[in-house]
This record gives C-alpha cells, sequence and structure tokens, in this order.
C-alpha cells in the first residue's frame, strides 16, 4: 500500500489547506479536551474514506471482471500523474460539475449545523461528512481505489491513503497556525514529487512489469571449461 501512503502525504498539504481551518475551529471550541476532539475527527473522516474504498473496490471488481483490470491500474497512475503535474486546474474543472457543487452546498450545510448545535459532540459525524467533501486528492485515492479492483483491498488502499494524511493534520492541531507557515513553504515542493512516485508505482503495477520475463527471454550464458 506504499502508492497510497505517499498519496495520502502528498494530499496532506493539500488537505491542510482545504480542511485546517474547519478542523481549527472545530477542535478549539466546545469544552472537551482539543486532543479527543481532534481524534475522533480523524477517525471519523479515515472511517468514511474506507467506506468508500469499499464502494470503488467493488465497483472496480466488476470491471477487471471484464477484463480491464491492467487498464484500471494505468489509469489510476496516469491521473496521478496528470493531478500532479496539473493539480489545481483539474480540480476547478472537476468543480464546475453541477452535482458536486450541490453536493458540496449540502455538506457545508450540514456541517455548519453541527458546529452550531453540538459543538461537544459533533467531531466525530464531522469526520464522517468531511471526507465525503469533494476532493481532487480524494478522487486520485479513489481511482488507486477502484484499481485494486476487490473491496477488502479498496478499503486497506483509502484506509492508508487517510493514515498518511495523518501527520501533517495532526502536527497543524498540536502546533497551530505556525505549523502551516513553516511546512507548506517546503511542503510544495515534495507533493508533485510524491504523487508522480505514487502513479508511477500503479503504472508499473499495471504493466505488470517483472524482471523474470527478461531473465526467461535471455537465457544465461554458460560458461564451458575444457
Amino acid at each position: 500500500m506504499l502508492p497510497a501512503v505517499l498519496l495520502g502525504l502528498a494530499g496532506s498539504l493539500h488537505c491542510l489547506g482545504m480542511c485546517g481551518p474547519l478542523q481549527l475551529a472545530l477542535i478549539g471550541g466546545g469544552t472537551g479536551r482539543p486532543w479527543l476532539r481532534s481524534l475522533e475527527y480523524q477517525i471519523g473522516r479515515i472511517l468514511t474514506y474506507s467506506g468508500l474504498g469499499v464502494f470503488f473496490g467493488l465497483a472496480g471488481k466488476a470491471i477487471a471482471l471484464a477484463g480491464l483490470q491492467q487498464a484500471l491500474s494505468l489509469f489510476a497512475g496516469f491521473f496521478m500523474v496528470a493531478f500532479a503535474l496539473l493539480a489545481w486546474r483539474l480540480e476547478r474543472l472537476l468543480h464546475r460539475w453541477t452535482l458536486l457543487q450541490r453536493w458540496s452546498a449540502w455538506l457545508q450545510q450540514h456541517m455548519s449545523s453541527l458546529l452550531r448545535h453540538h459543538p461537544d459532540g459533533a467531531s466525530f459525524s464531522f469526520g464522517l461528512l468531511n471526507g465525503l467533501v469533494p476532493c481532487g486528492l480524494v478522487y486520485a485515492a479513489l481511482a488507486g481505489a477502484i484499481a485494486m479492483s476487490d473491496p477488502l483491498e479498496g478499503a486497506a488502499f483509502m484506509f492508508f491513503f487517510g493514515m498518511g494524511t495523518l501527520p501533517l493534520m495532526v502536527g497543524a492541531t498540536l502546533v497551530g497556525s505556525r505549523f502551516n507557515a513553516v511546512i507548506r513553504a517546503r511542503f510544495r515542493y515534495i507533493q508533485p514529487i510524491l504523487l508522480i512516485i505514487s502513479g508511477a508505482l500503479l503504472i508499473q503495477r499495471g504493466l505488470q512489469l517483472d524482471l523474470s520475463l527478461f531473465n526467461s527471454a535471455v537465457p544465461p550464458a554458460n560458461l564451458d571449461c575444457h
């Protein structure tokens, strides 16, 4: 699941920019312990990712039964590479879809309602809903989950993707705005590299590269001693 973890690490900076302020507002409000609210939020978010992985893994399995498993992995890999090179343009293009705009507005309405009416008990539910927020990095991860062609492996892929986002997200919770200022400037250069590596690993999986094929194609040289 190395591609999933690398994708999560690469996407965590994006998550921090998109969801970091909401997370800080959630954790900073209420009367409970901040670390406990943060933990509940992260568990809810990763559970949603894992549930999506089951669904998309099933979809990938259906497609694989049609003999397109290799094409799925290639598509997922190239999608990640494209996102690394065209991240913001690609995401803006996806978010022009009216259905996604309506879905995002519905989620924001319910998340705001949770914060207003249940500031002390909204962390887990907020995390569950936050995992459904339209996001280009999540789309890339779901492409990887489809490529797994199995519901359990799809869930595992999304779980490890979520785990990969934790270091920066938790760091932002513990350190606050200072974390953003220090990390963002440096990590933005690493993000596309990690995305490209994740995509390359899935492309390799799709191509089914195996050095043993080359070894079997070229017979070993025999040294005859006289």
